[in-house]
């Protein structure tokens, strides 16, 4: 199983909405996905409800647990819940204990979807240790690119401590306004200051029907209209480079 955290320290930047789409689109091409949600928001876990089972994620920072496996492609979640907010001290235990779960899974998943919390803490910190890919959605707005190096510095870290085989797929500008100057020229400084080697090779726009399908609780390439399938199209691009990333048929 290949274990991909989907991250980034400010609120408000689509995360939850990328990291269900990257669930639903490995589920299509056959994969057997498991969806952690470590967000006591939950947001992730209400849009794919339909697949949340009896164990939340909470679990497995507590006690070892054995997840129940999927014969055929599809979605497993564990769900997120009020009882992730006692999650909070940085303990060698519970990160352990957390990888173990994990890694004791791995037989019965192809692909780990993680969606983590806003704010950096132990359930990132375990995510980020558990994992091999590690992915961040950035809004463009001045105020969210604030928070970028110190981002990349808690995922380098995590990589020269303590997951030498973490590897950074990139920063992924998302909702990209494309008719906002601002946010055009907040994209070329990124490209300017970090290149290649920090920013992802492709953007997704902003598209009101993304938010249509979630109210739905679609993916929006599943959607009618002519608009989202546009949107399908576009996401779907971003996601068939980052599997190639992965190097995930």
């Amino acid at each position: 199983m290949k274990a991909l955290v989907v991250n980034n320290e400010k609120g408000g930047v689509g995360k939850s909405t990328l990291a269900v789409h990257l669930a639903w689109y490995f589920a299509e091409r056959g994969k057997r996905v498991l969806f952690l949600d470590l967000d006591p928001q939950s947001n992730g876990s209400t849009t794919l409800e339909t697949h949340v089972g009896d164990i939340d994620a909470a679990a497995l920072f507590m006690r070892p647990i054995a997840i129940p496996p999927l014969a055929s492609a599809g979605i497993r979640v564990l769900g997120g819940s009020a009882a992730l907010r006692n999650i909070v001290a940085v303990d060698g235990k519970v990160i352990e204990r957390f990888r173990a779960n994990l890694r004791d899974s791995s037989r019965a998943f192809d692909i780990a979807v993680i969606d983590t919390p806003p704010t950096f803490g132990v359930r990132n910190l375990a995510a980020l240790v558990a994992a091999q890919f590690v992915l961040a959605p950035i809004d463009l707005d001045d105020y969210a690119i604030d928070g970028i190096e110190t981002l990349l510095k808690h995922i380098v870290g995590v990589k020269q401590k303590y997951n030498p085989d973490l590897a950074f797929l990139g920063l992924i500008p998302n909702r990209l306004q494309t008719t906002s100057p601002r946010q055009r020229e907040n994209l070329k400084s990124l490209v300017q200051r970090f290149g290649t080697k920090y920013l992802f090779d492709g953007v997704i726009p902003q598209r009101s029907s993304i938010g249509e399908a979630l109210a739905e609780k679609k993916p929006v390439w599943s959607l009618s209209k002519t608009a989202a399938r546009e949107a399908g199209r576009e996401m779907r691009t971003v996601f068939d480079k980052l599997a190639m990333k992965m190097e995930t048929p």
